[in-house]
């Protein structure tokens, strides 16, 4: 598959590429103009009432403060239980507000998440495309954890860091104002005239926090490269361990075990590599960010005094000035103090972007190596029409040279020769290899049925797996018992209702044998057959054969076999001979 993949660059206009904020906002911000998008606008809306709600709680707590030190320094004991009740009132009122903003915030995080996902992966697993974004340049694999932990992170922890940014902005509006009315007006010197500095405080926590988000944001830049690399190789690891269990027998046949663990080794040792460097990063960063949030602490204190010394503020302004201070600050190192979330945050768009690029690379791009495209259009006649078709792979190197060839109805074409070449042509008529050049004509008025070497089982009912791709009905389960004794899956009859992996508990041969118990129930008019019939002997193939085609005497058989017994039961044979590295089509009739 790696050497079928498009190695080339990409023109000047596809390079050029948005903002992040701009690609996110066009991946991600359709979800509030959706179907239910009023909804959602809705339960916004309420957000932002809450979180307004949220930051009159600290407000009212700075005031509170000061009440309760004055009240000390005057050993006012009437005013302290006055304030007492004043406090459970803040409290309550906190407790119901926080509560319901996290019932109201999580909302909107399973809906947003429910939206993406849904669109992704339909995006992804449609016309064929999770099979061909594999032979499209770009960083897009493991589809599995972009979409089912990646599309998590990225909006679960929007709406975190976007609340958490809109409340330190409510903060620092807030607390700037009261900082300001604190701070009264201080004199400074300049060339020998005292000149009056209003809001001294707020230019010296402006100042303090600037100084702080520069140094972060300067340790913080390998934080986010840390955190990317480490969730792709977490990802290569995940999806190394699915790929095993997927094919636990063919590991278990050839005593596989010994390499497969060191290949897990290799992986997991990519991921505690990916964990160092992160902890790594992280180190750096909390070196400054300990330090300064400890500095932070007392800081205000420590601006605040003097006035407090001088007689010029109350214990009580004391401690509301350096509340106010402290909180002013705290919104201001917002990017400080996710920093870390925020890469994170980044790391999991940008994995969600590069699936959503692939997957509209498969769709714009389909022509890559300056072929024209090989155009799928549908025949007035019932027949299937390759015409002046040259396939290529994904990179423009012609595979199958120039050939023309058509199969009607009816007929029995058996298929031999170079594999991968024969192959391709299942693809082309599938509608799953778009590269190389000429047309294509699809029989009119006839269903078609592709059967692979091994057919998809899905986890499930073994009726779910017979039907496949269509719903289950419990009407047809006779149906359905006919069809597997047919095919000489007595053992099978009564298992309709068995739940279990049947990719992993059936035999190959048994899996084949479903394969043509499911051919039985779709009634094509064209078959497909791409080698269903290797994994069994030869009475059996014999036996599959021969039912395909009492069962369906009018239907076009095309297969793609490398036994010669197979001759027997069609008419003509299309073979694919090397020649200069390509395929060239050989067509004759079979006697």
């Amino acid at each position: 598959m790696g050497s079928d993949t498009v190695d080339t660059s990409t023109d000047a206009a596809e390079a050029r590429q948005p903002s992040f904020l701009r690609r996110f906002a066009d991946l991600a911000m359709p979800f509030w103009s959706s179907e239910d998008g009023w909804r959602h606008v809705g339960l916004g809306l309420a957000l932002v009432a809450l979180t307004v709600v949220q930051v009159s709680i600290p407000i009212a707590l700075n005031i509170w403060n000061e009440k309760l030190f004055d009240a000390l320094e005057q050993r006012a004991m009437h005013r302290v239980e006055v304030l007492i009740g004043v406090l459970g009132l803040i409290i309550l009122g906190s407790v119901v507000v926080t509560t319901t903003h996290l019932r109201v915030k999580r909302r909107i995080q399973v809906a947003w998440r429910q939206w993406l996902t849904y669109r992704v992966f339909r995006d992804w697993m449609s016309g064929g495309r999770q099979y061909l974004i594999n032979f499209v340049p770009g960083e897009h694999d493991n589809p599995d954890g972009r979409i089912a932990e990646d599309i998590r992170i990225t909006t679960e922890s929007a709406i975190d860091l976007a609340h958490s940014l809109f409340y330190s902005l409510l903060l620092l509006i807030s607390f700037t104002q009261i900082l300001w009315t604190l701070s009264g007006a201080a004199l400074t010197t300049f060339g020998g005239l005292e000149i009056p500095l209003p809001g001294h405080l707020v230019w010296i926590a402006v100042a303090y926090s600037a100084l702080g988000a520069v140094v972060a944001w300067a340790l913080g830049q390998p934080l986010i490269r840390a955190a990317d690399r480490r969730q792709t190789d977490e990802a290569n690891f995940r999806f190394g361990l699915v790929h095993a269990r997927e094919n636990a027998m063919a590991i278990a046949l050839l005593h596989g075990e010994t390499g497969e663990r060191r290949h897990f080794r290799r992986l997991f040792r990519r991921v505690v590599q990916a964990w160092d460097g992160q902890t790594w990063a992280l180190i750096k960063l909390m070196y400054f960010s300990s330090s300064w949030s400890v500095l932070s602490m007392a800081f205000p204190f420590v601006v605040a005094a003097p006035r407090y010394i001088t007689g010029a503020i109350t214990l009580g302004v004391l401690m509301q000035t350096a509340q106010a201070f402290g909180q002013m600050t705290a919104a201001l190192s917002w990017p400080i103090d996710n920093l870390s979330g925020v890469a994170e945050w980044r790391a999991s768009v940008e994995r969600v972007l590069r699936l959503v690029d692939g997957i509209g690379l498969v769709s714009r791009r389909i022509t890559a190596g300056g072929h024209d495209g090989i155009r799928i259009t549908q025949s007035t006649e019932p027949e299937l029409v390759f015409s002046d078709v040259e396939i290529a792979d994904a990179a423009g190197a012609t595979q199958i040279a120039r050939f023309s060839s058509a199969v009607k109805v009816g007929e029995r074409v058996l298929v031999t020769g170079d594999p991968g070449a024969a192959v391709k042509l299942f693809k082309v008529a599938a509608r799953l290899w778009p590269w190389g050049r000429g047309r294509v004509l699809l029989p009119a008025g006839g269903s078609i049925f592709f059967m692979p070497r091994r057919p998809y089982l899905p986890i499930g009912p073994l009726r779910n797996a017979i039907v496949f791709p269509e719903v289950p009905n419990a009407d047809h389960d006779a149906a359905l018992r006919n069809a597997l004794i047919r095919v000489g899956l007595h053992d099978f009859a009564n298992r309709l209702d068995d739940v279990e992996n049947w990719e992993q508990n059936l035999a190959v041969g048994e899996q084949q044998r479903l394969g043509f118990a499911r051919l039985l129930l779709h009634r094509p008019d064209w078959i497909f057959i791409e080698e269903a019939t290797n994994g069994l002997d030869r009475d059996a193939e014999r036996q599959m054969m021969e039912l395909a085609v009492a069962e369906y005497p009018k239907a076009a058989i095309i297969t793609i076999s490398h036994r010669s017994s197979m001759q027997a039961f069609h008419a003509r044979r299309l073979t694919m001979v090397r020649v200069n590295g390509f395929a060239v089509v050989e067509d004759c009739l079979l006697p």
